[in-house]
């Protein structure tokens, strides 16, 4: 699991994979990103913190012995950090497809091409990102209200 002040360095992350295989004899294939659970929202990093990390680790182990972070999007499953369709940094919102269907999808001709949201940590986002998600839940919250 990917942990926001715990391994969330390259140092850190390679530190953990060369324990693990050294010491442990475990290869790690994949480190997930914290779900959009609640509660959780100080362990998370955002996608493009994810993904400078992602390249960071590269180079410095075998391919084979190289994880893959990953975050498990909503209706989607387990993606691979470099994978979403779209990523606005400044709202922290990135956007995800799938490659197959469920068995509930057969029909859907819109299956392979909707997008399903994935949201960064409020923590990680710039001013500008905080001020737009500030107006909308207060638009949304007038709108309930009236």
């Amino acid at each position: 699991m990917l942990m926001r002040g715990v391994n969330d360095s390259a140092t850190a992350l390679l530190d953990l994979c060369f324990a693990l295989q050294g010491e442990a004899g475990i290869l790690p294939y994949y480190f997930y990103m914290c779900d959009m659970v609640p509660g959780a929202e100080h362990w998370r990093t955002s996608l493009t913190e994810a993904q400078e990390l992602q390249h960071a680790i590269m180079g410095y182990l075998p391919g084979y012995a190289t994880p893959r972070i990953v975050c498990d999007v909503p209706y989607v499953g387990k993606r691979w950090v470099h994978q979403a369709v779209e990523y606005d940094r400044e709202r922290g919102v990135s956007y995800w497809t799938k490659n197959y269907r469920t068995r509930v999808e057969l029909d859907d001709p819109d299956a392979l091409t909707r997008r399903y949201p994935f949201y960064d940590p409020l923590a990680t986002l710039p001013e500008k990102g905080w001020r737009w998600w500030e107006t909308r839940v207060t638009a949304e919250e007038r709108r309930e209200c009236a």
